[in-house]
């Protein structure tokens, strides 16, 4: 694997567990809502690129530490 690929690796992770994070609080908001009218708290917003990239960025320091 080349290093290209390894890095786009780390990010289709980071984007994955931004996507899991996103869905899990969405879940979250929507059911509480469904279950409780007065619930006053809005959607989450999907995940930036720069917050995946950050996420990719802690995934490619914990891989590479020295």
């Amino acid at each position: 694997m080349t290093p290209y690929e390894l890095r786009f690796k780390i990010f289709e992770s980071a984007q994955s567990l931004a996507d899991q994070e996103y869905q899990t609080r969405f879940t979250y908001v929507d059911r509480k809502k469904e279950l409780d009218p007065t619930f006053d708290h809005d959607y989450p917003q999907y995940p930036s690129y720069e917050y995946i990239e950050r996420l990719a960025e802690k995934i490619n320091s914990f891989v590479s530490c020295k």
